[in-house]
Parts: structure tokens; sequence; C-alpha cells
């Protein structure tokens, strides 16, 4: 039998078929996907206004072709900029969308995530008991294993925390620590630490406070996390000034001043100056 040899021009045409991109999406779930990333954008900058526009227009393009994990990601971000304009009435409403969904396939790692800000925002009602619900709920939505199990754990952390509980704290973070693996895990891992610092200063054991923020302002800075920056060197120079080292503590908050005024946070500025006025 002779095999013929494929021709250049086939040849041609083969390779550039194989090496073809591949296929856009449909012109509305491009539309939700550029103004989803606008959004982002706008809400990094701080233009929560906009932002919250913008995250509402692919919502409503992610709906009208049923794309359940585009509505499931914009009601997500839609209840983190209502819930940062303190507005909790319209955060829940967004949850909501993606909890009490029964047409849609939304996942349960999106479940489980509308479920960690369902605790947040209870956690910032200091209501502890229903944070400590809806991290369980969410756990359950875990199913053993998900990308916000960490920050579950680290939830029922911070409200046992919020309750006195030093060592319900400590014992949660140390799970959540366990839990911590991916990228984002780096930042549950540092949520973690910082939790297990704050229950051993409350607890009145200052100095073993200290490895716990030393190793949390390491990956908080490697991450680039200018608010939680800000967090370690706080509680670095509480924890010195308990144990007596109070140039080490002024250190801390004078570098906790620059990064609040770097950042014009006016609040965290007041709090690091007055802090250092009584060192």
């Amino acid at each position: 039998m002779t095999i013929r040899p494929i021709s250049v021009s086939a040849l041609a045409l083969l390779l550039a078929a194989c090496a073809a991109p591949p296929p856009e999406p449909p012109r509305t779930q491009q539309e939700a996907i550029t103004l989803n990333q606008s959004a982002r954008l706008a809400f990094e900058r701080g233009d929560l206004t906009r932002a919250g526009q913008l995250y509402e227009q692919a919502l409503a393009a992610d709906t009208s072709i049923e794309n359940a994990d585009g509505i499931a990601m914009n009601a997500l971000s839609l209840a983190q900029v209502h819930q940062k304009q303190g507005d909790s009435e319209k955060a829940q409403r967004d949850l909501d969308l993606v909890l009490n969904d029964s047409a849609l396939a939304i996942s349960r790692e999106r479940r489980a995530e509308a479920a960690a800000r369902k605790a947040q925002i209870a956690l910032a009602a200091n209501d502890t008991q229903t944070a400590d619900q809806w991290a369980d709920t969410g756990l359950g939505f875990c199913a053993g294993s998900c990308p916000v199990q960490a920050a579950l754990l680290n939830l029922h952390a911070r409200a046992a925390l919020a309750r006195n509980d030093s060592a319900g704290a400590i014992e949660w973070a140390a799970k959540a620590q366990s839990a911590a693996g991916d990228e984002r895990g780096r930042a549950e891992r540092a949520n973690a630490l910082r939790i297990t610092a704050e229950a051993r200063i409350a607890a009145g054991d200052q100095r073993a406070a200290i490895p716990s923020l030393n190793e949390a302002l390491a990956f908080d800075k490697t991450l680039a996390l200018p608010p939680r920056i800000y967090s370690d060197l706080m509680l670095l120079g509480r924890a010195h000034a308990g144990i007596g080292e109070r140039e080490a503590a002024r250190g801390y908050f004078l570098r906790a001043l620059a990064v609040a005024n770097a950042l014009k946070d006016v609040e965290g500025a007041r709090d690091a100056q007055a802090a250092l006025d009584k060192e």
C-alpha cells in the first residue's frame, strides 16, 4: 500500500486547526464577565457605589441566561459591597439568592461561601450563636473539604473569642491552620495565627502571643494585605507592652501608625496614636 505524503498546504491547515483559540463565551456571558471585572476594579479602588452598580448589571446578565455560577459569584460580591456599606439587610438578601435557590445547580462550594458571609454578618452584630450556626451550615456544604473550610473554622474561632472563650478560640484556630493549604489558605493560616495570639493576650499570656503574631505578619506581608499588617503590628505592640517591653511596643505602634496613614485609615491612625501616647 502506498502512503501518500501530506501536502504542505494540508499540513498548514492541520496545524492551524490544532492551534485555534478556544471558542469565546456567548455574547451575554462575555458581557457579564466584563461587568464583573470592571466591578472588581471599582471595589479595589474603593468606589463601592460604582462596584455595586456593576455587580448588579453582571448579576442581571447572568440571571438572563441562567448561568448558575455567575449568579452565585456576583451575588456574593454584591453582598460584600453591601456589607462594606453597612447595609447588612441588603447583604443578607444577596446571600439568600445563593442559599435559597432550588431551581439552579449552584455548587455546594458557593453555598458554603455564602454561609461564611452570613456568619461574618452575625459576628459583626456580636451574635455569636447565629455565627456558629452559619459556620456549621457552611461546613456541612463543604462535606469534608472545600476552599472556604479554613475560613469557616476561623469564624468559629472568632465567635469563641467574642464570647471570651480563649481556649475554644485557640482550639478552633488550630483546626483552621490544619485545613489551610492553598493560596487562599495562607491568608486563613495568618488569620488563625492572629486569632490564637488575640486569645493568648486575652488570657494574659502576652509572651506566648508574640511568635504567632510574627508568623502572621510574615504571611500578611508576603500576601501584601495592608489592613491585616496593621492589625498584626498593633497586636505586637500590645503584646510587648504587656510584658514591659515599652521600646519594642512603641516601635510596633509607630509602624502601625505609618500603615494606617498610608491607607488613609483615620480611625486606625487614631488608635495607633492613642497606643503610642500611653507608652
